[in-house]
């Protein structure tokens, strides 16, 4: 136990020191796959090597695919009153072309493949319940009674704000958004009301009870423990537009966890196969959570029979002694957006924590160091991604027809994505005339332009 304090000790050192290292030399965070036990690590390695996916994406499409499967079939004791289900609102960043969607489809193939099979299942069973409203009184009588059917579905990508609260009462384990253009989601929430939608989320995020009234339904729908998560692609210069100020300001934005990788670039196709034993590993892992732990109401509290989870003494220290560096940053930051992000990194250590858990050994319920340690470095990641976010949101956006019209011209005909040498050439384009120095100091100008990876660009106006 000496070892363990001596270590600990030394960790909170270093994290008070967090934020301000959290760049190395090139300002580059690699996405920490070996904090994922066996069969994660090698689908997110696999996927990397023979179809170009960034480990980011895939990583973060398996943390909310396994939190998915877990649903509130599993909650966390933090301590005495504190709670805590796995849910995660996650963003996958990058530019056209930079294999955001891919990944999704891969991770959550097996969801939809179940969601299918629950749709065909529920449409015959609709039938049958069609057929025997059309009875009379008498007929019924002499009918066994059909009640109507409830559709259990996982996944949601084209919905109704109706059709949510419908889908979390029915289906108790919970639902995830997946969108291919998380913008158009994000964007959307205010079209089927006159409220904003975000603030249904945030209640979400929290798992809090909710009651839906409507006028043309006498009984109000009551969902007691709902579970969602959110997970989709959104290029750079679609964020101000996603996370306008009213997300900032209600706490919307600091809930989302952001996989920003350094070089999201679109790479040729190889001829590396992919072993497809990895991915049946996978996915028979989700299909084996799920069926193996079925999610029931105790009929005495009305709430959902949870398993319940428990730090071990190991991972309560080191959770705790994080937690005591992570408030530091908090108070460093108080009067920042930043330190409203950070603070929320207590519970997303938790979330996440409890489904390294599950993904390493379900069978245990006591949370391991290991699960914890995990924890933090997906943390130090996604605080990285956050900040980097900040900084594109915080750029003030110049309008370009204050451009000279020599920049302008040149700004219109760039790419909405290109690289220093593409800007370069169009520089000397006889239209231009511009000459090396001038083109690499305007595309620097974050007024205009966003550096993506070395020697990539992306316009934001």
């Amino acid at each position: 136990m000496d070892n363990l304090n001596f270590n600990l000790s030394d960790f909170v050192k270093s994290t008070e020191r967090q934020i301000e290292q959290l760049n190395d030399a090139n300002g580059v965070m690699e996405f920490p796959i070996s904090v994922f036990p066996p069969i994660f690590k090698n689908l997110i390695n696999e996927c990397r090597e023979s179809l170009n996916f960034p480990a980011d994406y895939t990583g973060t499409a398996i943390l909310t695919a396994v939190a998915t499967a877990i649903g509130t079939s599993a909650k966390l004791k933090v301590k005495t009153g504190w709670y805590e289900f796995p849910s995660l609102y996650t963003v996958i960043i990058g530019n056209a072309g930079a294999n955001k969607s891919h990944p999704l489809s891969l991770v959550f193939n097996v969801f939809n493949e179940i969601d299918k099979k629950a749709i065909n299942k529920f449409e015959l069973l609709h039938e049958e319940y069609e057929e025997y409203q059309k009875l009379n009184r008498k007929q019924k009588l002499e009918e066994t009674e059909v009640k109507r059917p409830k559709l259990v579905k996982s996944i949601l990508s084209n919905f109704t704000p109706e059709v949510l609260h419908q889908r979390l009462s029915d289906n108790l384990r919970g639902c995830t958004v997946v969108s291919d253009e998380l913008a158009t989601f994000l964007e959307g929430m205010n079209n089927y009301s006159k409220g904003d939608q975000s603030s249904t989320y945030l209640s979400f995020w929290s798992n809090k009870p909710t009651t839906i009234d409507r006028v043309n339904k006498p009984i109000p729908l009551f969902i007691q423990e709902p579970f969602v998560n959110i997970i989709g692609g959104l290029q750079p210069r679609a964020l101000k537009k996603s996370f306008t100020a009213n997300k900032t300001d209600s706490g919307f934005l600091q809930r989302f966890l952001f996989a920003f990788p350094a070089n999201a670039e679109k790479y040729p196709i190889n001829d590396i196969e992919m072993n497809s034993s990895t991915l049946n590993q996978f996915n028979a892992f989700l299909i084996n959570y799920i069926n193996g732990h079925q999610v029931e109401i105790d009929t005495n509290t009305g709430k959902i029979k949870s398993r319940l989870y428990y730090w071990s003494k190991e991972a309560k220290d080191y959770f705790y002694e994080w937690q005591k560096g992570n408030t530091i940053k908090v108070n460093q930051y108080s009067d920042e957006l930043k330190g409203e992000i950070i603070s929320k990194f207590d519970i997303h250590f938790v979330r996440i924590a409890l489904i390294l858990h599950v993904m390493e050994d379900n069978a245990s319920s006591e949370i391991s160091l290991n699960a914890v340690i995990g924890a933090e470095a997906l943390c130090k990641y996604f605080i990285h991604n956050a900040f980097k976010v900040l900084d594109i949101l915080d750029t003030p956006v110049i309008p370009k027809e204050t451009l000279p019209l020599n920049k302008l011209k040149f700004y219109e005909a760039l790419q909405n994505e290109f690289t220093t040498s593409d800007a370069i050439s169009l520089g000397e384009h006889a239209n231009f005339r511009m000459n090396e120095k001038f083109v690499q100091r305007f595309i620097t100008d974050t007024s205009y332009f966003m550096r993506v990876s070395q020697g990539n660009y992306s316009k934001i106006n």
